[in-house]
C-alpha cells in the first residue's frame, strides 16, 4: 500500500476514533456491523490483567502488518477496548478486542467506504484534532 494511502487510513482511524462530528463511536459502528464477539481462550485473574493484554496488543501491533492500533478505553462500565486496524483500497479491516469485566473476546469485520469522496493527504492537513 502506497505510504500516502497509509497516512490517510490512519488520519481517517484518527478522525473516526476522536472526532466530536462523528455520531457514533467506532464501537457503536462495529455493533451495526453485525459481528458477534467471540469469547477468547485466555482468561485472566480480574479486569485489570484483562486491560494490561490489551494495551500489549495495541503496543505490540506489528507495522505495515497493520495500519493503526487505538486504545484501550472504556466505552461503559466494565467494557473496555482496543482495535487494530488494516486498510484495503476502499475500505478497513478492523479487529476489535474486548474486556468485559475480566472476560476477553473478539470480533473483526470490514468497514467499507464505498460512497465516501477520496482521502487525500490535503483532507488530513485541514483536520483538526482534540488535545490530549
Amino acid at each position: 500500500m502506497p505510504a500516502a494511502m497509509k497516512l490517510a487510513v490512519l488520519g481517517l482511524t484518527a478522525f473516526l476514533v476522536a472526532s466530536p462530528q462523528v455520531s457514533k463511536p467506532v464501537a457503536s459502528l462495529s455493533q451495526d456491523e453485525g459481528a458477534p464477539f467471540v469469547k477468547s481462550p485466555l482468561s485472566f485473574a480480574d479486569d485489570r490483567a484483562c486491560i494490561v493484554h490489551l494495551r500489549a496488543i495495541v503496543n505490540t501491533s506489528p507495522k505495515p502488518a497493520f495500519d493503526a492500533a487505538v486504545g484501550p478505553y472504556r466505552v461503559a462500565a466494565g467494557d473496555v477496548r482496543a482495535h487494530r486496524v488494516r486498510g484495503q483500497a476502499w475500505g478497513h479491516e478492523i479487529e476489535e478486542y474486548r474486556c468485559l469485566e475480566a472476560v476477553l473476546s473478539t470480533r473483526r469485520w470490514t468497514h467499507a467506504m464505498t460512497g465516501v469522496k477520496p482521502f487525500t493527504v490535503d483532507d488530513i492537513a485541514n483536520m483538526s484534532f482534540p488535545a490530549g
